[in-house]
Order: structure tokens, then sequence, then C-alpha cells
């Protein structure tokens, strides 16, 4: 049986076209690029579905996934047997299965909103299901979408979930709605036809505009052409125009017939978010490599992009305000992505020895030259119910080199007074600081805990996916379980419910369960 087709874009596209190339999978509108890198066309014959579309996450950690529906119950009914992206095949996998799949129609009620930062807060489940406002329910889960515009509180609307959710994160809405397809976009609110800015064809633009005037003349709604209508005959595009058209009216018939339901009306999708924890990519690093020069850490250098953040002056006030604008874009006119894509292109034809000197000239000039102590390093704690929190930075105490790549990284935290030391029952203090020591690829790291005077508080043993090092700081995953040593040395472990909290929820694979649970029982007993 036909496998179905993939769509893949982003940072991870090389290594992801191998992988499914590898399982079986077609591969279908890929970029110019990954054309010719696996020697594919731009389509299978006679096929325009996106059947599964494979993005980046916002965040470039991992990726969002979108299935159809029909393929997603057909690859839940096999178990996933042959679907790369599953912790059945590979178990660091950190997997959440959307609660709003991308493109569902909902009616919501809004809880709160906020005029001056112009957005509002949705609950897309009716009350009795979940009343909690805008507290997370069970501590993974949402129940509240986000609309980047203000609408006055207990008010109701139509929206379309334009970015599932994650864990907590909530996801992003769009007001009223629109019915996509492969070949079109019908849009109810709107007479328009629009044409994909990627068809640049001047023939090929009359031939769909007068298509869609033609069909308005028995449809009143509007049309956008997507790319793939380019190559798409005129049947091909009026059938699917039937297809969507019976969703748009099953929808239509729902909010009419439901005027007061709070919740779903439509949904043809099913979304997931997939996380890679450094040793996935630094296999997909393995699998780059197979097909082009790929550098060490190249995926963890990509997935850390720079943002560019402008310095806040007023150009009404500031004379000096464009000079420093363009002070700032200099400073960041390479980032290390660019960098790192510049430094692989050198590398191609040359030898092994050449290679190995190219990136190690990298990794040490322009990617790890900002390690000198008393540097302030960034720490992003990543949390499994989605969020990721920036712990208080460290300034670097010293440094271990392995090979010539930073090994051990020893920082000092200043901690902020108030509340107490969790696991110890012990109260932060003012001058307290903890001294924590971070080898990189370890699955934990241990903070130690002191008073203004140098006092030993207690120690906590962090469990986490292998650390791993970027420009913007540490990086990981936590596991939710840890241990904690008092003052007296005893150790106990904590948090273990939370633990398996998440693998009930298949957010984490049984593997990593046990991975996660055998790190802490080591430590707790002293062998690590």
């Amino acid at each position: 049986m036909k496998k179905p087709n993939v769509f893949i874009r982003g940072i991870y596209s090389t290594a992801l076209t191998k992988l499914f190339i590898d399982a079986g999978y077609p591969i279908i509108f890929p970029s110019k690029e990954i054309q010719n890198r696996f020697k594919i066309s731009f389509r299978p014959i006679d096929s325009y579905s996106k059947d599964i579309s494979i993005r980046d996450r916002l965040d470039k950690q991992g990726v969002s996934i979108m299935f159809k529906k029909a393929v997603w119950d057909k690859l839940k009914e096999d178990n996933f047997e042959d679907f790369p992206l599953w912790q059945t095949h590979n178990p660091n996998l950190i997997v959440y299965n959307a609660r709003f799949q991308k493109n569902s129609i909902y009616r919501g009620l809004i809880v709160k909103s906020n005029r001056q930062n112009n957005n509002s807060y949705i609950r897309l489940v009716p009350e009795d299901i979940n009343n909690n406002g805008l507290e997370e329910e069970s501590g993974y889960s949402t129940t509240i979408g986000h609309y980047s515009h203000y609408i006055p509180d207990a008010k109701e609307g139509i929206f379309q979930v334009t970015h599932e959710d994650s864990g907590v994160i909530q996801p992003s809405l769009g007001s009223f709605f629109t019915i996509p397809g492969d070949l079109i976009v019908i849009i109810p609110y709107n007479d328009r036809v629009i044409i994909s800015k990627e068809i640049i064809s001047g023939r090929k633009k009359k031939f769909l505009f007068d298509l869609g005037k033609e069909i308005q003349r028995s449809k009143k709604y509007g049309f956008i052409f997507r790319t793939a209508a380019a190559l798409a005959s005129e049947e091909e595009i009026l059938e699917e125009v039937d297809r969507l058209e019976e969703d748009l009216i099953l929808t239509q018939n729902v909010i009419t017939k439901y005027p007061d339901k709070i919740g779903e009306i439509f949904s043809n999708y099913h979304s997931i978010n997939v996380i890679f924890p450094s040793q996935v990519k630094n296999n997909f690093d393995d699998l780059r490599r197979q097909m082009l020069p790929t550098m060490e850490c190249h995926h963890i250098i990509k997935a850390n992009p720079i943002i560019k953040q402008y310095r806040r002056y007023d150009k009404h006030k500031d004379e000096k305000y464009s000079d420093e604008k363009k002070k700032f874009e200099d400073e960041i006119k390479f980032s290390p992505g660019d960098l790192i894509s510049f430094t692989e292109n050198l590398m191609y034809g040359l030898d092994k020895k050449a290679n190995e000197k190219i990136c190690g000239n990298y990794l040490k000039q322009y990617y790890t030259d900002f390690l000198k102590p008393r540097k302030i390093l960034n720490i992003l704690h990543q949390k499994l119910n989605g969020k990721t929190i920036r712990l208080t930075p460290g300034s670097i105490h010293s440094i271990d080199y392995e090979s010539g790549r930073p090994n051990l990284i020893i920082l000092r935290r200043k901690l902020r007074e108030g509340g107490i030391y969790d696991g110890l029952n012990t109260p932060i203090e003012k001058g307290d600081y903890a001294i924590g020591k971070y080898t990189i690829g370890n699955w934990y790291y241990m903070s130690t805990y002191y008073s203004g005077k140098n006092e030993l508080k207690g120690r906590y043993y962090n469990i986490n996916s292998p650390i791993e090092l970027s420009h913007h700081g540490i990086r990981y995953i936590d596991l939710e379980i840890d241990v904690v040593e008092n003052m007296l040395g005893e150790r106990k472990l904590i948090d273990q419910e939370y633990l398996e909290k998440v693998l009930e929820l298949k957010i984490i694979s049984q593997e990593l369960y046990d991975k996660a649970f055998g790190v802490s029982s080591n430590i707790l007993e002293g062998r690590i």
C-alpha cells in the first residue's frame, strides 16, 4: 500500500528527508536544494496531497507535524509501525499530542483580554469540562487559546487554530475561519480571488484568476489558489472545490444549529509537536553528513538562531538612534547559523584532515570563544509541560576542555532571597549562591548551595536530557525527577510522581522513563 506524502521544511529538512525516504515515504514539494541532494522530483505522479506536513517549531527545538485526519487514524491503527518520528523508533523523542489541532474551527468564550497589550485569552472547551479560567489542566495541557487582538470580556466568537498547543503552551488563534485544501483555500467571509506569490507565470495567474471568477458565479465566497494549483488541471481544481464546499456547509450548519456551543466545530487534521533533545540532533547531524559536509553540532547551532533585538532609543528625541541601531545590526550581521553554512561550503571536496581542521577552527574561534571566566552564561531549562524557563544566569568560574572542546563548565549563580530550596525545606537567604557543574552531554548536573558565609546548605541533582551548549547558553530538557542532598549528606528522591505522569501521558517513552529513573537511582545510591 502506498505510504502518505510528506512535506518537509525547516532546519532539519535534509536529515528528515533522508529519514523518511529510507522508511519508504514519498516526499512532496521538496525545495530545490533537497531535490538536488536526493535526486527526487518535485512531486509524486498525479498527487498534490500534503498528507503529512512537517515544519520547525517556533523555538526551532523540534518540529510541528500536521496529519490529515484519515492519515493519522491509519498510522495510529498500525501503531506507527513505520513512522520514523515516533517513540517506538526513537525513544528519546518528546511528543505532545495537541488538544487543539491546527486549522480546527472553534467557538470560544473570551475569559480575559488586555487592551494595552492588544490580546485576548479564549476558553475553547465547554465550562462543564473545565472551569479553571487561565489555569493549566493537570499541569501538562491547556484549555485556553491566545488571540493577538483585544476583544471585550465575556464575548463569544468563531476562531481557527493557526498554531497548535504544546503542553501548557496555548494555541494561537485567528478570527473567522477558512477551509484549506491542497490546491485552494476557501475564504467564506471574503469574495477576493488571491493567487499564491509563488506562481510567477502570468498566463497561469490569469487562468486561475478567471477560473476563480467563473466559480464565483455560483459560489459566494473567496479563494486562495495555492502554489500547487499551477500544476493542476481545471477538473482537479473543481473537484477539490466540491470537496471543500462539503466541509464548509458542515461547518456552517454546526455554527447555526448550536449557536451557544463552546468547543470544536470542525476539524480535519491532527497535530503533534516533537522535541529533539541533543542526542537526537546529533543523530540528525550523522544523517545529514551522509548527504553533504556537516559540522559537529550543526543542528544544535541551527536550532539557536540569533534574534535581532534593537536597543530602545527614541528616534525623535535621541539623535544617536540611527548610529546605535546600525552598530547593533553590524554586530549581528553574521549569526552562528550563517557562519556554519559558509564553513560547510568550504568543506566540499576537501580531505578528512582538512575538514577536521576547518571544523575545529570554527568551533573554537566563532562558536565557543565566548566561554571565558566571569562571562555570564544563560541556563535554558525546558520543562516537560512545554515551557522553557530561563534560570538565574551564572558567571563562568572555570572551564575544562576535552579534545579541544568545552566539556565541564562550572558556574556561580547568585540566588534571590525568599522561598525555600526545593526538597530541602531550607530557606533561601540573602547572600546565598550556587555552584553548578555542567558536563556537556551529561544526563544530570549538580548544584551546590552555599550561604553568604560560604557555609554548605545542600545539593541538588537535576536529571535531564544530555546537556547541550549553544551561543545562547546551556540548554537541556528537565526530566522531572531529581535527587536532593542535605547538609548531613543524606540523599532522597523527589518529584518521581511527575515523571510517572508524563509517562502516563506518553510525552516520554518507557525507555526514557527508565533512563531518568536509573540515573536518579545511581545518584541516590552514590554510584555516580
